[in-house]
This record gives C-alpha cells, structure tokens and sequence, in this order.
C-alpha cells in the first residue's frame, strides 16, 4: 500500500477512535448508558405515536421526530464530550418534545463530568430556550404556570444529580489518595521501626560478642602465659582452659548466628533470646571472675520497681564496664557499684589506670562506650566516662519511673 492510500486510511482510524463512543467504557457505564438511552427512545416513541400529542402538527411532527432522534443517539457521546454535547442540545431541547430524555441526560452528564461553571452556565441556557416553547406549541392540560416552574425544576434537578455524582467522586478519590498516604506513611514508619530495631539488636549483639570475645583472649592469654612459665599446667588446668574457651567460642558463634537470622528476617523481627535483667548479674560476674578477671561487685536495687527496659540498659553498662576493663587494664580490680533512690538507678563501675594517664591518653571510644551512651540517652537517662584519683569512672544514672 502507497503512502497515498495510508494517510487517508490512517486518518480515517484516528476520526473512529475520536467518534467511538464505546473507547474507555467500563461494564456498569454500558448499563447505565443503555437504561438511559432505552428510557429516551421509548419516549421518542411515545411522541411518535400522534394521538398523544395533539398540539404537534403534522408538518412538524416529523422534525420534531428526527431533532429527537439525534439527541437520543447523542446520549452515547455524553461521557466523552459532556460540554459539547450539552451545547448541541440546546436546539433539539428548544424545539422539540422528543429530545427532552437527551437533553436531560446531557445536563446530567455535565454537572457530572463537565467543568462547573460551564455545565451551570449551558444549563441556564437550556432553560431559557426550552420555557418559549410552550407559548408556539402548548402541551395539552398544562397551564403556561406550571411549564415555567416545571422546565427549571427539570433541569436544575438534572444538573444537582449530576454535581452530587461529582462531590461522590471526589469524595472516593480523596479517600483513595489518602488511603495511599496512609499506606506510604504506614510503610515508611514500619520500615524505620525496623531499622531502629536492627540498630538495637546490633547493639546488644555488640555487647555481648565483645563480652565474650574478651573473655576469650583473657583465657587464651592465661593459658598462653602458664605454658611458657617455669611451672607447665597440669593436664587438668588445660583441661578446664580449653573448656572455658571452647564454652565461650561456642556461645559466641550461637550469638553471632542469632544475629545473623534476626537481621535477615524481613517479614518480622523475632524477639530472640530473652532479654537480661538483673538477676542475671551475678551470672555476668561469675563469668568475669571465673575468666581470671577482679570484680568487686555490690548491688543495693530494689529490681522489681524498675522497667524491663531500665534492667537491660544497667545489666548492658555493667558487662560493657567489665569488657572495657579487660581491654585495657587485664589485672585491675573492676570495683561495681549499683544504688537506687526514689527517682533514679545509678551504675558507677571503676578501675585503676596506670600513674600519669589522664583521660586524654586513653584510646577513643570504641563501639562500644558510644552505643552504650547512646543506649543510656535513649531510654532518658545520663551517662559520663572519665579519669579522677587515679581510676578509670564510668557512671550511669536512669530513671526508675517512665521516660
């Protein structure tokens, strides 16, 4: 086919699709398209028939029927051009009784779907061009009053239909876009919920890997040293060495795996293992002891009175105070005090640093004192690390009561 015979037939498709009525048409708009439409030929019908409008004459009849029939027909056009349409049927409207049904419908459709302003302003003009016709072609048993309140009524009510459809449809979109909101909200704060949680777990996993890989070295520095002193182990002590750091080894990889599976999990966070309290403590410190390492321990709380939260952030400072303690000063005794009064539960752990070390001679927070600050803030509390009389201090005030 030549370039000649293809734009012409390309031009011919593009004017079919502009003119279908049938393009974009859902189930429920071919229904109701067809109930409207079926509704208005049987009115084209009934002003067919010349014994039910008498005033129509015969030379007029048949224009009366054809202005009819176009407007019944135009009822398919009404979604996609409402305001055209509307300003079509001005003139079917106006002169005959036929097209009422399909001017009626283009009114609706324009309060429905056409700009408001616009379909007020044709609807007017519908009004003002349909109320002559009575005084030319009266219809039978019907007082020029009633015809003058009945045509604005008519089409007022039409055009309200049409805008309470709009109001409707707003209203649904409006609820749909905010459901979507909604929804972007919803996902944005369930996905920084879980992200704040893995930090969490992150945190607490720090914790305790570093407790036990310090407990590690300390053991495997221990038993580096007694066999190269003068005086070797006796098979017994290898014995419990190597248990000791066979036990922590495995906890840590236990650990590190729980880890791992927790922050892999995208449906839901598990809660894991059971969360430490302080009752747990003496385990802690029986751990550090048995570890080789000095600990001074004295608890005065009342752990009962205090949040789940608040036990888990002091059983966190204390084991975080026993860690830094092996890194930096293996042989000093770690002395750990935990008091409570009415309004706050205060951790104050110390150790000895060697003569003339100040606090700026100290490594930089790891990790580990950071997160723990961090941990402390978060749950409304104060923490501090510094060096006075000689000792390393690291203290920590909660409040007993909520945040």
């Amino acid at each position: 086919m030549s370039a000649t015979t293809e734009a012409p037939a390309s031009a011919w498709r593009r004017a079919a699709v502009v003119l279908s009525p049938a393009v974009g048409r859902t189930r429920l708009e071919w229904l109701t398209d067809s109930v409207l439409f079926a509704v208005a030929v049987l009115l084209w019908i009934q002003v067919a028939v010349p014994a039910t409008n008498p005033q129509l004459p015969d030379w007029w009849r048949t224009w009366d029927l054809v202005l009819g029939a176009i407007a019944t027909a135009s009822i398919w056009w009404t979604r996609r051009y409402p305001l055209a349409v509307g300003i079509l049927m001005l003139v079917p409207g106006a002169l005959a009784i036929a097209a009422g049904a399909g001017a009626l419908v283009s009114v609706y459709r324009m309060g429905l779907l056409a700009p408001i302003r616009a379909a007020l302003a044709v609807t007017a003009a519908h009004i003002l061009t349909a109320l002559p016709y009575h005084l030319f072609l009266p219809l039978p048993g019907m007082p020029w009053q009633v015809w003058v309140v009945l045509i604005p009524l008519l089409y007022a009510l039409c055009v309200c239909i049409g805008l309470l459809g709009r109001a409707r449809r707003q209203l649904i979109v409006g609820l749909r876009a905010t459901a979507a909101r909604d929804r972007e909200r919803y996902e944005e704060r369930l996905a920084t919920i879980r992200h704040d949680e893995r930090q969490r777990i992150a945190r607490e996993m720090h914790d305790v890997l570093a407790h036990r890989i310090s407990l590690l070295s300390m053991h495997a520095g221990a038993l580096e040293y007694r066999a190269t002193s003068p005086t070797s182990p006796t098979p017994a002590e290898l014995q419990d060495a190597a248990r000791v750091i066979r036990e922590n080894a495995q906890s840590a990889v236990e650990d590190l795996r729980e880890l791992l599976g927790l922050l892999r999990s995208d449906d839901e966070l598990a809660t894991g293992a059971p969360q430490p309290r302080l009752t747990d403590l003496p385990h802690l410190i029986d751990a550090a002891v048995a570890a080789g390492q000095r600990v001074d321990f004295v608890n005065e709380t009342r752990g009962g009175r205090l949040r789940d939260s608040t036990q888990r952030t002091v059983y966190r400072v204390v084991q975080e105070a026993l860690t830094n303690a092996r890194k930096h000063a293996p042989r000093a005794l770690v002395t750990v005090r935990l008091t409570q009064d009415r309004s706050h539960v205060t951790v104050l752990a110390s150790n000895p640093v060697p003569p003339g070390v100040t606090i700026h001679d100290l490594p930089r927070d790891g990790n580990g004192l950071v997160g723990l600050q961090e941990r402390v803030r978060i749950d409304g509390g104060w923490f501090e690390t510094t060096i006075q009389g000689g000792e390393f201090l690291l203290r920590a005030e909660l409040p007993v009561g909520a945040r």
